[in-house]
């Protein structure tokens, strides 16, 4: 039984075939990087114990303010909101203009349709070092119960 059942975009299996179908097609954009298929979408890591389950999502560059978290209709929501974007920059950046980009932040948003063997109201978040862990702490009843047995 899945405690976290995590929603993933279906990709075509073969790039080429993403290729090809972009070149035939005239109807699509032509441009692979403005379709919502590429959208960002944070890489994760879901680990399980006994007592709770972790998300560990890739969120490099994003501080805490930007990223909120909710759960709805026994679903956790994890989003970002980039127009809370700190101004760190020192007075005088006006002048300072682009001369290549290689990297973009972007808003993204990650769903996560969670058992009812969580319990929702002890949901904790933190950031460090560019990775969120959200720690979903297990209902009393779903942690597996374990004793000896003398044998008589």
């Amino acid at each position: 039984m899945k405690l976290v059942n995590v929603s993933r975009p279906v990709y075509q299996a073969n790039p080429m075939d993403a290729l090809l179908n972009d070149f035939f097609n005239a109807n699509r954009t032509s441009d692979r990087l403005e379709r919502q298929e590429l959208a960002y979408s944070p890489s994760i890591n879901v680990l399980e114990s006994d007592t709770e389950v972790v998300l560990e999502l890739l969120v490099p560059g994003y501080s805490k303010d930007q990223i909120q978290l909710a759960v709805e209709n026994n679903t956790l929501m994890v989003k970002s909101d980039l127009s809370k974007i700190e101004e760190s920059a020192p007075e005088d950046s006006s002048e300072l203009k682009y001369s290549r980009v290689e990297f973009e932040k972007k808003d993204f948003e990650k769903k996560f349709r969670l058992s009812d063997k969580l319990d929702q109201e002890k949901i904790r978040a933190e950031v460090n070092n560019g990775i969120l862990k959200v720690i979903l702490e297990k209902r009393k009843e779903a942690i597996p119960v374990k004793r000896q047995i003398e044998i008589g």
